[in-house]
């Protein structure tokens, strides 16, 4: 365990606290445009299956497989790179590369087309999470860092709003190609202030000799039981989430009769104020709570998916188009406010030097597993409409979505079992 002079050693040269919350402020942005750019094939899924003619199945391999797997490999590589202290050029670099294949997206003629265009899309978004998680680490100390961290994963609610109300207006007066094409440019024209805020390359000071320096590498993660329970509970939560976030905006357009343009402004609306406020709650309360025991990362994880479980599977019963707007927004909710504790848990998993790999690792499986979920209730839909019509997604949904996120609980409980004995390092 390291000495209050090892941590002052390590601490050294790190950006002051004003300018490390700026860069945050602008990871932040980053990371909304990351997520609208992600988003924006499932907000669109019904303009793009007509247009494209497309099935559930094929639009779940794109947003789920197809994006995913490309995504979390990259993911690993890329964290190499920023590991090194490169955190503003990996992002920089990523951050122009998705926005120029979103904006290609937007004149693809086929599902092959798109689906290739998504996978430039998942190479550039890959490398720019870890990059940031890593920044947050090195900037902040241990019990101070889930703030930070909430306040970046805020832009995965931000970014539904945004992908819903942008996109969804956008597609509905000039049409999907559009929405594509504008999103895309301004992701690219983001890159400058990545470089001038976050600079291109952070000094990384000497980190205090340990003994176990020589022996521990990044790959003894996957040697740990509490890393490996998170794993499982994070694949379930994802998969659903990935579900929710490709096909919520069709459920809601094919079951409760909502307009592209309806869907965008309430469920837009929904996802981002519960998601900001969620986030903001969380992040703050699993600060106060890890200052005590480290252990709270990941119980506050298991009590914030008990608590939301039950709209999860209400959102696809009610008959009321506005109940299932915001039960919808409460499910989604669970996808985006585990991230920061957990990704919190996972930094003191690992040496310092060893941070944006270890974040690309745990997104790597997050991913991979992750995309299960939208492949499997595209199955599960497509099979099911000759039975139930336009009823079929929502069957897909209800009989997928509730029992991923109540299997994660019993994960991240035993992970909690497990984890103090596998912290490396406190600073």
């Amino acid at each position: 365990m390291s000495t209050p002079q090892d941590a002052a050693r390590h601490t050294e040269a790190a950006h002051s606290p004003t300018r490390a919350w700026g860069a945050v402020v602008v990871l932040a942005l980053v990371g909304t445009l990351n997520y609208v750019d992600r988003f924006l094939p499932g907000v669109l899924a019904e303009p793009i299956k007509q247009d494209l003619a497309l099935s559930d199945t094929a639009i779940g391999v794109i947003n789920g497989f197809g994006f995913l797997v490309v995504y979390a490999v990259v993911g690993i590589l890329i964290a190499r790179v920023a590991d090194r202290g490169a955190f503003g050029a990996v992002i920089a670099g990523c951050l122009t590369l998705w926005g120029a294949m979103t904006m290609l997206g937007g004149a693809v003629q086929s599902g092959l087309q798109l689906a290739l265009t998504r996978v430039g899309v998942a190479v550039g978004e890959a490398g720019s999470t870890p990059a940031a998680h890593a920044y947050v680490a090195r900037n902040f100390l241990p019990d101070k860092r889930s703030a930070p961290l909430a306040v970046i994963t805020m832009a995965i609610p931000l970014a539904s709003a945004a992908s819903l109300l942008g996109g969804g207006l956008l597609a509905e007066s000039m049409g999907w190609r559009a929405a594509f094409v504008t999103m895309g440019a301004i992701s690219v024209l983001l890159a400058p202030v990545v470089l001038w805020v976050v600079g291109f390359r952070q000094s990384l000071p000497t980190p205090p000799p340990r003994q176990d320096s020589d022996t521990l590498k990044w790959w003894d993660l996957l040697r740990k039981n509490s890393f490996l329970a998170m794993v499982a509970g994070t694949a379930l939560v994802s998969a659903a989430g990935y579900s929710l976030t490709t096909f919520a905006p069709a459920f809601l357009m094919r079951t409760r009769g909502m307009t592209l343009g309806e869907v965008g402004v309430e469920y837009g609306l929904a996802t981002g104020a519960l998601g900001v406020l969620g986030l903001l709650v969380v992040g703050r309360i699993a600060d106060r709570l890890a200052a005590r025991d480290a252990r709270w990362l990941l119980w506050i994880v298991v009590i914030l998916i008990a608590a939301l479980l039950p709209a999860s599977a209400l959102a696809f019963v009610v008959e009321s188009r506005l109940w299932s707007v915001w039960l919808l927004a409460l499910a989604y909710l669970i996808g985006v406010a585990y991230l920061a504790p957990s990704i919190a848990a996972i930094q003191r998993l690992v040496l310092p030097e060893h941070r944006a790999t270890a974040s690309a690792v745990f997104l790597f499986f997050n991913a991979t597993l992750g995309a299960v979920g939208p492949f499997l209730t595209g199955v599960v839909s497509d099979s099911l409409t000759g039975a139930l019509g336009s009823q079929s997604l929502g069957r897909a949904l209800l009989i997928l979505v509730p029992t991923m996120q109540l299997v994660a609980i019993g994960c991240y409980a035993l992970a909690a079992q497990w984890y103090r004995r596998d912290i490396v390092v406190e600073r």
